[in-house]
């Protein structure tokens, strides 16, 4: 049996219901696009060490991502429900690609095309993820290492007392402000 011998007749709530797989597989796929956005900003940020700016595009992106979430959710939910009307008796819901394969032209290869971008979109947001994952933790290891070297250099400093003589005993205390 072909591919397209699989082809269901599509009822009008099944049309309704693909249009509106492809409104969040296209939201997705634009979710995506700006946090592959956020992660370039976040790579400049780190390679100047600019924290205030690291925190802020995080805030931004985590916003972006909690809508991306949100979209997978009734994306799943959608897709479950368009099993139920495409093969009532499968044991688990279909993939999005599955879903197309039954749709006729053009919808099947607007869903395709689009589900091809959108995995094709969050590989590589991962990959730039996990780059810039690796040089915050670089950043984060180097600024704990000045830390260490202050508190080192600091402690070693010697204190003068209330009578202007070094005070051997007195224990210092020190703050640095790594934001300005």
């Amino acid at each position: 049996m072909s591919q397209h011998d699989k082809t269901q007749v599509a009822t009008p709530e099944i049309v309704e219901l693909v249009k509106v797989l492809e409104k969040i597989l296209r939201a997705q796929h634009e979710d995506y696009k700006k946090i592959a956005n956020f992660i370039e900003l976040k790579q400049e940020a780190i390679r100047n060490a600019n924290m205030q700016e690291i925190t802020g595009i995080c805030q931004d992106e985590h916003v972006v991502a909690q809508h991306a979430t949100q979209l997978e959710k009734q994306r799943l939910l959608l897709t479950g429900e368009l099993t139920s009307k495409l093969q009532p008796n499968a044991s688990e819901p279909l993939t999005v690609s599955q879903i197309a394969e039954v749709l006729k032209d053009p919808d099947r290869q607007r869903i395709l095309e689009l589900a091809t971008q959108l995995k094709q979109t969050v590989k590589e947001v991962r990959q730039a993820s996990s780059i810039v994952r690796k040089a915050a933790d670089v950043l984060s290891a180097h600024m704990g290492g000045l830390l260490q070297t202050m508190q080192s250099v600091l402690s070693k400093a010697q204190v003068y007392s209330q009578k202007g003589r070094i005070s051997v005993v007195t224990q210092s205390q020190y703050c640095l402000d790594l934001k300005s």
